[in-house]
């Protein structure tokens, strides 16, 4: 099994990296100032036709000569003033042949300009007519890092058309769905058998789908197609045979019994943890089985970073959180124990290719990783100082259910059909949204509107953000706990009291009963309203 190449390195990193910021620097700048002037010189005479062609031959102007000042030998300034210059031109002339192709299809017609199905149509022409120019400069410079930056900029060109032609479009639109998982499919393929740019292709086949899925989901409420930007069942199972596949080349290093036990908890973990979180399994198993030290540490950052979103999710109930981390913690001791009683046994293997790490790498994977942590807890630090300002509704339940469990007692909410739109509204939402509900005097809601777009809500209104499942709406979470023991006491409940963050989040904070007095145990004081 062959791994990516990484660049020879004729200097210490700390040269190559000044040198590296002084080529780039030198070379965006030389771009912005050429693009200025060909702007100011159009501005006047208002024709985008000759704008966009102007803009097409510079920059292919760039992408020629810095293939010729990047070529094989040059050193770390010239490589990286060429990476730049590269890549500077590969924007203006996509953003050019966007628009001659949009223009040739009748776009720029006085009854094509409102048409998006043309700006899609475009993109995808313009992304295949990408592909030439991109590969013949990387195969010019011979550098990992233009074959990563081009092959994520064709990457989001097909997606982002993918995405327009599909909000224009009735019905599930299959390549949108495919798309993406293709592409993580295929960087499996090119990082752990290619070489050179091929495996800096790969990786960037991989980490951009990633990046596509949660940019999506946390986009959607721009996009009227919000389902169509998740991984289905099939997406799923795709990512769980690249999973398998990374297994299999690591069968040389570990014994069969743990990686058939590892094989199932990730398999597990993907399908719980779909779209962006599974990729990220799958780009922390692509870095192992490639013994390629950066990759691996993009995965384990990612995959933090997912299960700290996970955690703090409010669209799951607590009960359910724990109990999918639960399993898959103790999963994972289980495997871990089993693993290691079969390793007693077994004969030393032999160290994979770069498993000796430098202090460097150590100290630089240690700084990424508090780093996602840190952004994790700060967003949950931005949600408790949301939630300061935040008031307190009472949301009407119809009969409850105290149930006991192991670990205490809890009750299922069900709440009254006078917080939520029509069956048929709901059906027709997408996935993630807002509503207004209005308040009345005693602070009781009911379902008002649905928003249109940049709509504030009234003085008598308020914004909740909800979840969608099929023709099931949820504001907050439809369990609440309490000590065992207090059952009968929160079985006279009649409002949830819900605090909304001036955002729309909703936080569960306590019942009240038909008085809408906040029902509180003995010897423990009510802090919610």
């Amino acid at each position: 099994m062959s791994q990516p190449m990484r660049p020879r390195r004729d200097n210490p990193w700390y040269v190559e990296a000044f040198l590296a910021a002084g080529g780039w620097i030198a070379g965006l700048l030389a771009a912005a100032a050429i693009f200025a002037f060909v702007g100011f010189l159009f501005t006047n005479y208002k024709e985008m036709r000759a704008a966009a062609a102007t803009g097409l031959a510079i920059g292919l102007a760039f992408v020629a000569a810095g293939s010729v000042l990047g070529r094989a030998g040059a050193g770390d300034f010239r490589r990286h003033f060429s990476i730049a210059m590269i890549s500077a031109g590969l924007t203006a002339a996509t953003v050019g042949t966007w628009y001659l192709v949009w223009d040739l299809l009748g776009g720029d017609q006085p009854d094509g300009g409102g048409d998006a199905t043309k700006v899609a149509y475009a993109g995808l022409a313009t992304a295949t007519l990408y592909l030439a120019p991109a590969a013949l400069a990387a195969r010019r410079v011979k550098d990992g890092i233009l074959a990563f930056l081009t092959t994520s900029a064709w990457f989001w060109i097909v997606g982002a058309s993918l995405i327009v032609l599909a909000d224009r479009q009735d019905g599930p639109t299959l390549p949108l769905q495919v798309f993406p998982a293709a592409a993580a499919l295929a960087g499996l393929a090119f990082f752990t058998l290619a070489r050179d740019r091929l495996g800096a292709a790969g990786a960037a086949l991989l980490i951009a789908p990633m990046l596509f899925y949660e940019a999506a989901r946390n986009g959607a409420g721009f996009i009227g197609v919000p389902s169509l930007l998740h991984a289905g069942p099939a997406s799923s199972a795709v990512f769980a045979a690249g999973a398998v596949w990374c297994l299999i080349l690591l069968r040389d290093r570990y014994p069969l019994p743990g990686l058939l036990a590892a094989t199932a908890l990730i398999a597990a973990g993907i399908w719980l943890l779909p779209d962006a979180g599974a990729i990220a399994i799958l780009i922390l198993l692509a870095g192992m089985a490639a013994g390629h030290r950066g990759l691996t540490a993009v995965g384990v950052v990612a995959l933090t970073w997912f299960v700290g979103k996970f955690y703090y999710d409010l669209s799951m109930t607590l009960l359910q959180k724990s109990a999918i981390l639960a399993g898959l913690g103790a999963a994972t001791l289980g495997g871990a124990l089993a693993l290691r009683r079969l390793q007693r046994g077994a004969p030393a293997a032999a160290a994979p290719p770069g498993a000796r790490r430098s202090l460097l790498a150590n100290i630089a994977f240690g700084l990424l990783l508090i780093g996602a942590l840190a952004v994790v807890n700060r967003s949950a630090m931005k949600l408790e100082a949301d939630f300061r300002e935040a008031r307190a509704i009472f949301l009407p339940l119809g009969p409850v259910d105290p149930r006991s469990i192991l670990q205490g007692d809890y009750m299922v909410l069900w709440f009254r059909e006078t917080i939520y739109p029509a069956v048929d509204q709901i059906e027709a939402l997408p996935e993630r949204g807002e509503v207004f509900l209005k308040v009345d005097a005693d602070g009781v809601a009911a379902f008002s509107r649905i928003p249109a777009t940049d709509d504030v809500p009234a003085a008598d209104e308020i914004r909740l953000d909800y979840v969608r499942r099929g023709g099931a709406m949820r504001y907050c979470p439809d369990s609440y706990f309490f000590q065992e023991g207090e059952a009968d006491l929160f079985a006279a409940a009649r409002f949830a009291v819900v605090k909304v963050a001036p955002d729309g989040k909703t936080r569960l904070v306590a019942l009240a009963d038909e008085n809408r007095k906040v029902i509180e145990p003995p010897r423990r004081q009510a802090s919610c309203c």
